[in-house]
């Protein structure tokens, strides 16, 4: 049957299908060109896997700077918990502790070598201790003594006090012991938190002021006790604050509170 007048024919020129797929074939998202989709019985990587692709570290997940791995992994051999039984237990211990243990029994046995091992070891740990707590306190004598120095030298010239962090009044120095501790923020983070604290511990002195001199003016006007109940109440709660604040905080750091509540007090406005 012949077409119908005036209806054009269609253009097949720039149709191309593979032999192998069913026309029309629609071109979309897993669905390539024909002239680019694999041929049948042929592989898509012809040279194969490169030699030794299987170990090679992805791209982007490689070793940070600085890492050596096996330093690493004998680290966490190390430490790696077994399963040892001693007499009638069994006890969980790291591998490089269940050594250690397992040398001293050898050395408490008559064991030369575990005996010579282990006084070694044991010397070498505590010289190298010895070592490194007398250098750090040197290194807090060096700091306390020379920022003391720096201070009084700009009160002398009526300067600015530099305020270093840590302070080195709060740099305490035990010569017998050679041991350092500190009474106060060491970082500047720490700074800034301790700073708030002490604001807040200042703003409860003014509250427990607040409520003392309520107390006493209520008092003296004969208010009502509710009244005189309820100022009492929060006169004791920011004594509480306060003190929960101030009373773990080193010397040099602490205050006196002023208005403190106690009984002889009330009873002392009672009196009067």
């Amino acid at each position: 049957m012949s077409k119908a007048a005036g209806t054009p024919a269609r253009d097949t020129r720039d149709e191309k299908h593979s032999d192998n797929l069913p026309a029309p074939y629609e071109v979309g998202y897993g669905k390539p060109p024909a002239e680019h989709r694999f041929r049948k019985g042929q592989s898509g990587n012809a040279g194969g896997r490169p030699k030794g692709a299987k170990n090679r570290v992805p791209r982007g997940q490689g070793l940070d700077f600085g890492t050596q791995p096996a330093n690493q992994m004998l680290l966490e051999e190390a430490y790696r918990t077994v399963s040892i039984r001693e007499g009638d237990k069994v006890i969980e211990l790291p591998v490089i502790k269940a050594v250690f243990r397992s040398m001293g029994v050898s050395a408490m046995k008559g064991n030369r070598l575990a005996q010579t091992t282990m006084a070694e070891l044991v010397r070498g740990i505590e010289e190298e201790d010895r070592q490194l707590r007398s250098s750090y306190f040197d290194t807090a004598c060096e700091y306390k003594t020379g920022w003391e120095q720096a201070i009084e030298q700009a009160r002398r010239h009526g300067l600015p006090e530099p305020t270093p962090v840590p302070h080195p009044d709060d740099v305490i120095l035990d010569i017998r012991r050679a041991e350092v501790r500190y009474e106060g923020p060491i970082t500047l983070e720490e700074k800034k938190r301790w700073d708030r604290m002490l604001e807040f511990r200042d703003e409860q002195q003014e509250e427990v002021s607040y409520f003392a001199n309520g107390y006493r003016d209520a008092k003296k006007a004969k208010a009502d006790p509710d009244l005189l109940e309820a100022l009492e109440g929060h006169w004791k709660r920011s004594v509480a604050l306060y003190d929960r604040i101030n009373d773990p905080l080193p010397d040099r750091y602490r205050k006196r509170l002023e208005n403190r509540f106690y009984h002889g007090i009330i009873d002392a406005e009672d009196e009067k």
